[in-house]
């Protein structure tokens, strides 16, 4: 998995987290869909434990609207508001606790 290009990445604008996680994806041939939760759409599913290149989606505000990319080892990759692209650990104070749920495109795998 080549992820030099998407690391420091800064952050361009409303719902950037889910245009760059997009992006991630199709560079690995998966296309993310436009919907809030993946597993509304056609070939996705919520899997219990991640794994490379599933989508996490975590709660802002009490709600699902923030998402990131699973790159293995308990890390993530994503941009938020006022910020660069970075690596993250899943199991994080910040990001654990607001952990909506994993979701994996069915047909890629």
């Amino acid at each position: 998995m080549n992820l030099e290009t998407f690391v420091g990445v800064p952050y361009e604008g409303r719902h950037f987290c889910r245009v760059f996680a997009g992006r991630v994806l199709e560079a690995h041939g998966i296309s993310l869909p436009h919907v809030v939760k993946p597993e509304r759409a056609d070939g996705w599913r919520r899997v219990e434990r991640p794994l490379p290149l599933d989508v996490v989606v975590f709660r802002t505000a009490g709600v699902p609207d923030h998402v990131g990319v699973c790159i293995g080892r308990g890390r993530f990759l994503h941009v938020e508001d006022g910020a660069r692209s970075r690596i993250e650990y899943l199991s994080s104070p910040l990001w654990g606790a607001r952990i909506e749920g994993y979701y994996r495109c069915m047909e890629s795998r």
